[in-house]
């Protein structure tokens, strides 16, 4: 293999150890946050809005950061985006009251406007462009085995400790993501005078739109899991460890045993390969959620859901960066995350309402139903593009 198509270089592995760090650190509060909103007298609405507003802070200003990303580099942009999210931890310990916790939610959103997408950026500009796909399928393996460990890590220092252990705890894991973005090489040159970019990537708005539709799922299910268990009585423990957090582990262990695979194979047979049968396993994992009482249950809802996670998002992201130029894909990379994080918000806001005023069930029925109509979203677009004999520009 000669050294342009080589993948596991120095900064590859660099880049892949800085979305280890601050996802982990994500998901520390992933795990507790809820609970964190309940005990000071939050309902589930307001869980949805806390976790919501997070998102919807990051996709309000991702225009803006895909623009910055192409115009003054990635490293610089990613390295105040960690700083921005190290003080939100900090500050977390700091408030008592709901409003505050709001208030902080804008400042780390603000962060995580620019982390993934940079990150995300720099992987594809040291990447082969031939191995993208596998790139970004084990590039995802690093935030996977971040799942698998953050949020246990963040249940048990609550358990040990309290919230404030879990914010601290969070910070900690953070700081030498500072370290090892700073020791990347930026291979990117922003060009001279050049032209402004769109503030979204014309190329990139189908794929995520399809995105999306998968995304206001995940955004429930992540949101409201803990709540979920504690609604349906799946309340017992596993080694003093709650039966709820188990399912993180066994959703990050399907995730690293298919995420590689599934990319390999979007890069040998085309993104359909691995889009299609991804998004009917998400639909699959929110359908079961919706009629989920017991730990076993749960535990398939887990492996069903992460095998599609694993398959379609990756390949979405690949498909993205396909129909866009080089010069345009940090443009193109933050209208993903745009729809990325857009769905998630949506997701935690409205099925926040959903499950307040209806029922868990309604609302992950809901998700299952809006999940489908992105999948077929993609199959019209799909017989669209292969109609003329030989179209397979976008790799479709």
């Amino acid at each position: 293999m000669s050294e342009k198509e080589r993948l596991w270089t120095r900064d590859f592995l660099l880049i892949d150890l800085t979305s280890f760090l601050v996802f982990a650190s994500f998901y520390y509060l992933l795990s507790t946050l809820q609970l964190y909103v309940v005990n000071l007298g939050g309902s589930v609405a307001t869980v949805g809005l806390v976790m919501g507003l997070f998102t919807l802070v990051a996709v309000s200003l991702r225009p803006v950061v895909g623009q910055m990303l192409d115009a003054r580099g990635r490293r610089v942009m990613l390295l105040a985006g960690l700083v921005i999210i190290l003080v939100s931890f900090m500050i977390y310990p700091l408030i008592h009251a709901l409003w505050w916790v709001l208030l902080i939610r804008v400042i780390h959103g603000i962060g995580w406007a620019v982390v993934p997408v940079a990150a995300s950026t720099l992987i594809a500009d040291v990447v082969p462009a031939k191995r993208r796909g596998e790139a970004m399928g084990y590039y995802s393996n690093f935030m996977d085995v971040a799942m698998a460990i953050g949020p246990f890590i963040g249940v048990l220092l609550l358990q040990a400790g309290s919230f404030s252990t879990v914010f601290f705890g969070a910070a900690i894991t953070l700081v030498p993501a500072l370290f090892t973005i700073g020791a990347v090489h930026e291979k990117y040159q922003p060009m001279p005078e050049r032209p402004k970019s769109p503030l979204l990537s014309r190329p990139a708005i189908l794929p995520g739109l399809v995105m999306m539709s998968a995304s206001i799922g995940y955004g429930a299910v992540v949101s409201f899991l803990p709540t979920l268990a504690l609604h349906r009585g799946i309340t017992g423990h596993i080694f003093g460890i709650s039966d709820y957090a188990f399912y993180y582990i066994v959703y990050a262990i399907t995730l690293l045993l298919t995420r590689g695979l599934w990319g390999r194979l979007s890069d040998r047979h085309g993104r359909k390969a691995a889009i299609i049968p991804g998004m009917l396993l998400l639909a699959a994992g929110t359908l079961i959620l919706a009629f989920t009482n017991s730990l076993l249950l749960l535990l398939l809802v887990g492996i069903v859901y992460a095998a599609g996670f694993g398959s379609a998002q990756p390949a979405i992201m690949a498909w993205t960066v396909d129909r866009a130029g080089h010069s345009g894909w940090g443009a193109a990379v933050s209208t993903f995350f745009i729809a990325f994080d857009g769905g998630l918000g949506l997701g935690a806001i409205i099925m926040g309402a959903v499950i307040q005023h209806f029922s868990y069930r309604a609302s992950f029925l809901a998700v299952t139903f809006i999940t489908l109509l992105g999948f077929l979203l993609y199959v019209y677009q799909l017989r669209k593009e292969e109609l003329p004999p030989g179209s397979t520009s976008h790799q479709a």
